[in-house]
């Protein structure tokens, strides 16, 4: 059914990722509405503790969230996405809902060393021990569209069409779940699903391609071909924006230690303090994890700038991975030849004696960060052996874990309510409700949650009872539905380079598609926003924002060389301001097609037909 605004109302355009929110209108350069996913929430002091939200800060970063009193007692931190998936997708296993504050000094400690700490640049779970209701991140998805409508379109839901910017493996019941969501709160008049490659793609004027999304949470390669995407082929790696800015802190914090060991500096610290920090009073820390995101916003700053993350040319090998030798990739089980290591040998040293990269501290400390740190970054996706690779192996040895956990709590929960269901007597009330079954049932969920140490929440009497079952049976369901797809169908985790990822992705589609998948490799998210090196292996200074896809077009087309010789690669990526934003931008082209209203599926039709009209409409 086609659908008219009737006065020609652009459609808004949405997209809710792991690092931030964009929403804009159709036709638009640049999303109106830009924020962080990862907010900070207050629940309602009541006894016993409720669920219920009270307040939201979207801005933390800077300065405590109870400016009067100077701390951040009783807030807690969220996000919808679910940092293993990259779904909205609630699960205890998955280790990155929200958390709270509420802790012990010791507690807090411990969060700090071991989660948040940047001696170590690997993904740990940066989250505390508490853990709310199950089934909340579709609240925070839905507050995060609200605010969305407010902070900047100035417009009402109702009022135009709303387009969803979804992952390209999204599975069919959270699809589900976020059309009754878009239709049943905030009665949008239509709606529409688009996968985010697929948009990757329109973005540059492509309808087939190999997508590279290098996310805050991790890589994802999509194969996409005449607009539709080739699930077989999805690759996935837990590297992402998040683990490359832990490596830029743990940088940061060995050269300002240096620094102040050799110019006898006094500070109470022996890390760089985040703005906040530097401001506050004895220079005291907030507690975890808002410490910890303080300082990972910082190294994104560094990271932007430039000076903390930078592309090395063709060739470069780390020194870390150097000492290690190559090999131990897939695609490459040769030993690396002499005169070839002595080529690498001669590249590195070059860029060690090229000149360091000054950077300005918020306590105004000046480090000089070496190129060969800067590259360091940028290797954890194209080192093959050595320290590159074994955190490559190791986060996602940890992704696989919180992964099987969420899978098998799934099926925990399925055989909790089949035996429930079993072993009821099918009594009802005077209307015919199954309310007993329903009781056993959600104590014997709630029994599984002791054990798991997850809050589910504090049942009342009556209605709260009664909305706090079906809530629970709602989600369970819905955990349910998506186990299977955890399983088979949202990528498979893999610690492969980058350019070993992109070929894999190819060869695991049809023979006659690869050729054409690997001509047109399309490079977005923002991780792919590094800066240039200083020089190329010819002495020569690297284009602005070319140096990333000039590097995985010569990795890619050395491991094409063993396997098919004479194809070329050929990677696409538009500039450097709207590689963060390209999957909105492709749909953001979409929704401004004319023909496009014929695409829509309205009220009327999701009255009709229900929430799996989307399976239809949207391909």
């Amino acid at each position: 059914m086609a659908f008219s605004s009737g006065d020609g109302f652009p459609c808004i355009v949405a997209e809710v990722g792991s690092y931030a929110t964009k929403m804009g209108f159709a036709g638009e350069d640049y999303p109106r509405s830009f924020f962080r996913s990862t907010t900070a929430i207050l629940r309602e002091e009541t006894n016993p503790p409720s669920a219920a939200i009270q307040k939201r800060s979207y801005d933390f970063f800077s300065r405590p969230l109870n400016p009067s009193e100077n701390h951040d007692d009783g807030w807690e931190i969220c996000n919808p996405i679910d940092e293993t998936t990259g779904l909205v997708y609630d699960s205890a296993a998955s280790g990155s809902r929200s958390t709270t504050t509420n802790t012990t000094t010791a507690t807090a400690a411990t969060c700090n060393e071991s989660s948040m700490s940047s001696s170590s640049p690997l993904p740990n779970n940066d989250m505390c021990s508490y853990h709310p209701p199950l089934g909340e991140c579709y609240t925070h998805f839905s507050n995060h569209i609200v605010h969305g409508y407010q902070s900047a379109l100035c417009t009402e839901s109702h009022t135009a069409p709303l387009m969803l910017v979804e992952k390209a493996y999204n599975p069919p019941p959270i699809r589900q779940k976020l059309m009754e969501i878009l239709m049943e709160e905030h009665s949008v008049p239509a709606t529409f699903f688009v996968r985010d490659a697929v948009c990757a793609c329109y973005a540059v004027g492509r309808t087939t391609g190999t997508v590279i999304d290098m996310g805050h949470s991790g890589t994802v390669v999509t194969p996409v071909y005449d607009g539709f995407v080739e699930t077989r082929g999805i690759r996935r790696s837990p590297v992402g924006g998040r683990i490359m800015g832990k490596m830029v802190l743990s940088h940061l914090d060995g050269l300002y230690r240096m620094k102040k060991t050799r110019l006898k500096y006094k500070s109470p610290v022996d890390y760089v303090m985040p703005l906040y920090q530097v401001r506050a009073e004895g220079n005291v820390a907030r507690k975890e994890p808002f410490h910890g995101l303080a300082r990972m916003d910082m190294a994104r700053l560094c990271m932007e700038s430039g000076a903390g993350a930078g592309v090395a040319g063709f060739g470069y090998v780390a020194l870390h991975d150097l000492e290690d030798g190559e090999g131990g990739d897939g695609y490459h089980p040769q030993q690396q030849p002499s005169l070839q290591m002595e080529s690498t040998n001669e590249m590195y040293q070059q860029y060690a004696n090229a000149p360091k990269a000054p950077y300005k501290l918020p306590d105004g400390t000046i480090v000089d960060i070496s190129q060969t740190k800067r590259f360091d970054v940028s290797e954890l996706l194209f080192g093959k052996a050595g320290r590159s690779a074994r955190i490559r192996k190791e986060a996602m040895e940890e992704a696989k874990k919180r992964l099987d956990g969420m899978i098998a709590e799934a099926s925990e929960m399925n055989g909790t309510m089949e035996s429930s269901q079993e072993g009821s007597t099918g009594q009802t009330n005077k209307g015919g409700v199954g309310i007993t079954s329903e009781m056993d049932a959600i104590l014997q969920i709630e029994e599984m949650a002791k054990r798991k140490k997850t809050a589910w929440g504090h049942a009342g009497d009556g209605d709260n009872s009664k909305k706090k079952v079906s809530l629970l049976a709602s989600h369970q369901s819905l955990m349910r539905a998506c186990a299977p797809y955890l399983q088979t169908s949202i990528g498979e985790f893999t610690a492969s380079t980058l350019p070993s990822m992109i070929c894999e992705s190819a060869f695991l589609c049809d023979r006659e598609q690869q050729s054409q998948l690997l001509g047109n490799a399309i490079l977005c998210g923002g991780g792919a926003c590094l800066a240039t090196s200083v020089l190329s292996s010819s002495n020569a200074t690297v284009n602005d924002g070319n140096a990333m896809p000039e590097r995985i077009q010569l990795e890619c087309e050395a491991i094409l060389q063993a396997q098919t010789p004479g194809w070329k690669v050929k990677v696409l990526s538009p500039g450097i301001a709207e590689r963060a934003i390209c999957s909105w931008l492709g749909a953001s082209i979409l929704g401004s097609l004319g023909s496009f209203h014929e695409m829509w599926v309205t009220k009327a039709e999701y009255e009709e037909y229900g929430s799996a009209i989307v399976h239809r409409k949207c391909p």
